[in-house]
């Protein structure tokens, strides 16, 4: 399971006393093109209904994508079909609630128990000086590259934290906090021919699945094939198979 913590202030300070929110995200359904369950806290409101995120693609995008749309289906106003997509955010011109810092810890629970959890992704939402409403980000992430973005709006009446980190991880996926990133496909390159075997070449693979695979090779099988061709290495097509099944 995935846990979505988020709390008030810088990531250093983060603990269980100043955590405003979570969200646990687990299987419904685990396969290559799996089905979530999602369970939103909000500190001050509750439980919001549980969400479903159906047919998704496991090891194909940024846990953020995953995040956001976890978020948005959680957010749907009560009532109203469930949507992976934030509505718009309007701005408002006075007396907007705002945080001076949020912090975020995305954290992997397995099966094993919370001693075993671990950091995969983090978050970090500041305040640019004295402009409330006005916010940097600062994110990273197992298998990507950190990542800074450029100072975003986000002014509403009342602060809801989820939709807060929500729009942050929308403005590092697509390069705007108002815009839904593309549902991302299967990670499934082409495969290759070497000596008449036929290979999966582990250098065409988006990450995080190219990391991820890699890490799972070197525990539940033979080290890849190291080619001049395939610097990053050639597996077989049917370990893939089984690595999209299931590792988590």
């Amino acid at each position: 399971m995935l846990k979505v913590s988020i709390h008030a202030g810088t990531l250093d300070k983060a603990t269980g006393f100043n955590r405003l929110a979570w969200l646990d995200i687990g299987y419904e359904r685990l396969a290559p093109i799996a089905d979530y369950k999602i369970f939103l806290f909000t500190r001050g409101e509750g439980a919001h209904p549980l969400a479903v995120l159906q047919n998704y693609p496991r090891w194909s995008a940024s846990l953020w994508d995953l995040t956001y749309r976890a978020i948005s289906l959680s957010l749907s106003p009560f009532g109203a079909s469930p949507s992976e997509e934030l509505p718009p955010h309007v701005p408002v011109s006075k007396r907007c609630a705002f945080a001076g810092a949020i912090s975020v810890l995305i954290e992997h629970l397995p099966a094993g128990g919370v001693l075993q959890r671990r950091t995969l992704a983090t978050m970090e939402l500041l305040q640019v000086g004295r402009q409330r409403g006005t916010y940097r980000a600062r994110l990273t992430e197992d298998a990507f590259a950190p990542a800074e973005l450029e100072a975003f709006v986000f002014r509403p009446h009342q602060l809801s934290a989820p939709e807060l980190v929500a729009r942050a991880a929308a403005g590092y996926l697509t390069g705007s906090p108002n815009t839904a990133p593309r549902r991302p496909a299967l990670a499934l390159p082409r495969t290759v021919m070497e000596d008449g075997v036929e290979y999966l070449p582990i250098g065409r693979l988006v990450e995080p699945a190219r990391t991820g695979f890699r890490r799972w090779l070197e525990v539940h099988s033979e080290p890849p094939l190291i080619t001049e061709d395939a610097p990053s290495g050639l597996a077989p097509p049917g370990m893939y198979k089984v690595f999209l099944e299931k590792a988590v």
